[in-house]
């Protein structure tokens, strides 16, 4: 039983990934996380792209994730919801998550 609990791990992250760029930020807790996932996606509200289709020429998006990774002993669970934006936002989205998360 001692060595389950060792292996149960969460890890809580926001990303971005535009062509072939990615970031990551991690978070001690889900409640952080989700604050500073929200705090993201209001700087960018109405920049967001509202179709999202299958076939999306990942060149043209920037994708802006809240990762809940859970590892257990009997495997991994992951939760990831996300926002795309146009790919041309991508430097100032890095800005803007990179000044505030160091503030954070």
């Amino acid at each position: 039983m001692e060595n389950e609990l060792e292996l149960e791990n969460e890890i809580y992250s926001i990303e971005i990934l535009c062509q072939g760029k990615y970031e990551s930020w991690d978070f001690d807790s889900e409640k952080k996380r989700n604050y500073f996932f929200d705090k993201v996606k209001r700087e960018f509200s109405g920049k967001e792209i509202k179709e999202k289709e299958e076939d999306v020429d990942d060149s043209k998006i920037v994708q802006l994730s809240a990762t809940n990774l859970q590892i257990k002993s009997d495997g991994v669970s992951q939760v990831v919801p996300y926002v795309w934006y146009d790919a041309s936002l991508f430097e100032e989205m890095l800005h803007f998550i990179n000044h505030k998360y160091e503030q954070f």
